[in-house]
């Protein structure tokens, strides 16, 4: 193990649990993102969804219940844990700048670069498990549809489980995405300017989808697989596209660290 890392990994972990950002991002992606999945597909199949929103929901009206709810899950994911972890990520590599304490790290035995994967490793399994136990709730919540919406006899097809590999894919894949905003917030030396980046980042995101460029686009391709632009879009994310997107978290890694090795004037 790197020289300092156990530590490090301790420190970072109750850095983080005591954070305002986990303790909202907790509950909003295990209770809140399941629930909403959940609610839009039931929405869809009542009579009270009428106009744009039924236009809106159309997709979730048809079809196993239990599978549309994953479905539905997986596409809230892609984005919600984008959005929450890039406020993680703000805030644990932003915030020591602003309060000062970034060099502190200066001083101490540990290495500042053992500090930063420390961090990014916490965050990434911090996520994770967050992750799961939101797939695991979206599970439940899609049998529980299968009972109470289905209007005929229940699904068999093997549709539920290749949904909730989905939605647990998409979850893991838009950690990774949230990574890079670490380096963001490393080189601006400020929470406050990640996020602006990070807002501009998922306004741009709309933008490349609209100029169909979004399957070679890692920070729409995880969405677009999910099917939140339709069957065409979900089919023209593959292998390769799916890969590229994976491997923006650990070059993200890479770059944390080597710009925390390369601090100076903090």
């Amino acid at each position: 193990m790197i020289p300092g890392l156990r530590a490090a990994l301790q420190v970072e972990a109750l850095l983080l649990r005591r954070s305002v950002v986990l303790r909202i991002a907790v509950p909003v992606l295990v209770v809140l993102v399941p629930c909403a999945s959940f609610g839009a597909v039931a929405l869809a199949r009542s009579d009270y969804g009428v106009g744009a929103t039924a236009a809106k929901l159309a997709p979730y009206a048809t079809g196993d219940p239990g599978t549309t709810v994953m479905v539905a899950l997986a596409q809230i994911l892609s984005v919600a844990v984008l959005t929450a972890g890039g406020f993680a990520t703000a805030w644990a590599f932003g915030q020591p700048f602003t309060d000062g304490t970034a060099g502190a790290s200066f001083g101490l035995t540990v290495p500042r670069t053992t500090i930063a994967l420390a961090r990014c490793l916490v965050i990434l399994a911090s996520l994770a498990a967050v992750v799961l136990a939101a797939t695991l709730v979206g599970f439940a919540l899609a049998a529980l549809a299968g009972v109470t919406l289905a209007t005929g006899p229940a699904d068999t097809t093997p549709g539920l489980g290749q949904a909730t590999v989905t939605a647990l894919t998409a979850g893991m894949l838009g950690i990774g995405l949230a990574l890079p905003f670490a380096w963001v917030a490393t080189v601006t030396r400020s929470a406050f300017g990640t996020i602006g980046v990070l807002i501009a980042v998922i306004a741009a995101t709309q933008v490349i989808v609209l100029l169909g460029a979004g399957s070679w686009f890692p920070y729409a391709a995880s969405s677009l697989w999910t099917g939140m632009g339709g069957p065409e879009a979900a089919a023209a994310v593959g292998v390769p596209q799916l890969a590229l997107t994976a491997a923006v978290g650990p070059v993200a890694v890479v770059a944390v660290v080597h710009a925390w090795q390369r601090l100076t004037d903090v």
